[in-house]
């Protein structure tokens, strides 16, 4: 078990040409005399797994490495952490079965994303188009309550349970299989303080995530909170099989908290000990708050990230609401039956799936006749038909304002429809 700040790695997997998490790792425990000369480079060798991939500047307190290594003589985790840059650390090494595989034997992951609690004021998104100063004064007088809390929690669980996820990810088309995944818990904590700034943590447990899915998860849940969007949108965004432009929050407060092997530690745990990161809580908090919490503050400090995420992706919701309209207008035309109630329910404790199946609605785009949901589509889908109407141009097909639509052709042939660009695309 280790942990890393992310920032200046390209990422958790080894990739030539690059530093990555993987690289410095295996240099150092070559350095150590871990793994000989003859077989560096070569993860084949030593049957090197990884628990799971972090993308480009995420950090980990959890991560998990499975390899064949020396351990003799005494202190090996010792000489491994000396050969690491100082926001780099090995918990501890654990002995396991010899077809031990970290990543098909890991059950659950569980990640933070660290928020500000400014963030969930709608102000500042506004204000920091006037300027920084702007944007600092608003989140001052903004108070993160116990409601707000509960708000973003009841935003959150509207996520739990099995669903198709390709609109919280990137490259998924909804009819591929790896689209539907399953989320057990997603929960906001209570407000504390990292060196005079306030913080929320949103904390997820799964079975497995996909790119960039649990930043478009907070990235959605902050603009359903905040009102650009609304919970309707979100739950359209996971039953819809049509496009649905859901944000992507900045990497900035993300990271990998824990690797849980359940069944492992049932089957072997008695004989080669249970792989827990329990063990080093200790060590587990003292680098979250020395390193990952310390490097989130600054780099907001330093950078704007939030902020400028923000102004920028969120934009007061203009372009969000426009977006998600047209996609609520095309699953209306093409006679998608949504079933809202689904979501945020645990479908697989769902023991009565035959009565759960007779509920489900077939009004095509509505959860049921006259439901709130129901309306809420249909007005969706009236304003993009006004817009169609009172504001032909092509600006509006292109919800992201900082690149301008394209050329008109001067060819003579019908021109092709424009397709919509998703926000992800200029969020990263």
């Amino acid at each position: 078990s280790f942990a890393y700040v992310g920032a200046g790695y390209a990422g958790m997997q080894r990739n030539p040409g690059v530093v990555t998490i993987e690289g410095e790792l295996e240099a150092a425990i070559v350095k150590a005399g871990g793994i000989s000369d003859a077989n560096a480079g070569d993860f084949g060798k030593v049957a090197w797994t990884r628990a799971a991939r972090t993308d480009k500047g995420v950090s980990a307190v959890g991560q998990v490495i499975a390899c064949r290594m020396v351990l003799e003589p005494e202190g090996m985790l010792e000489r491994i952490n000396e050969a690491l840059p100082e926001k780099f650390e090995v918990f501890g090494i654990d002995r396991v079965t010899g077809g031990f595989n970290a990543k098909t034997m890991c059950d659950r992951r569980r990640y933070e994303y660290v928020i500000p609690t400014w963030a969930f004021d709608p102000s500042v998104g506004k204000a920091a188009s006037a300027g920084v100063d702007a944007a600092v004064s608003a989140s001052e007088t903004f108070v993160f309550t116990e409601e707000t809390r509960a708000r973003v929690d009841a935003v959150l669980k509207n996520y739990c349970g099995t669903h198709n996820f390709h609109n919280y990810t990137v490259k998924v088309k909804p009819t591929d299989p790896q689209a539907k995944r399953y989320i057990l818990s997603f929960d906001c904590s209570e407000p504390f303080e990292v060196d005079g700034e306030q913080f929320v943590r949103c904390t997820v447990l799964g079975q497995s995530f996909m790119l960039h899915q649990i930043r478009k998860l907070i990235g959605t849940m902050l603009a359903v909170v905040r009102g650009e969007l609304t919970e309707d949108d979100q739950k359209f965004a996971l039953l819809t099989s049509q496009f649905a432009p859901t944000p992507m929050a900045p990497e900035l407060g993300l990271f990998l908290c824990e690797c849980i092997y359940k069944a492992y530690n049932d089957k072997f745990g008695a004989v080669h000990g249970a792989m827990e990161l329990s063990k080093y809580h200790d060590k587990v908090e003292a680098f979250k708050h020395k390193f990952v919490y310390t490097h989130i503050v600054n780099q907001e400090r330093e950078e704007h990230t939030m902020r400028d995420w923000l102004r920028d992706v969120l934009q007061g919701g203009k372009h969000l609401r426009t977006a998600f309209d047209a996609s609520i207008a095309s699953s209306i035309t093409a006679g998608e039956t949504l079933d809202a109630s689904r979501v945020g329910v645990r479908q697989k404790k769902r023991k009565n799936n035959a009565s759960a199946a007779a509920e489900t609605p077939d009004a095509p785009g509505a959860a049921a006749a006259g439901s709130s949901f129901a309306a809420s589509m249909a007005a969706a889908a009236e304003r993009a038909k006004v817009r169609r109407v009172t504001e032909p141009s092509a600006d509006d097909r292109y919800h992201n304002n900082s690149r301008p639509p394209p050329a008109k052709s001067v060819n003579k042939e019908a021109p092709k429809p424009t397709t919509m660009i998703p926000l992800d695309e200029y969020s990263d």
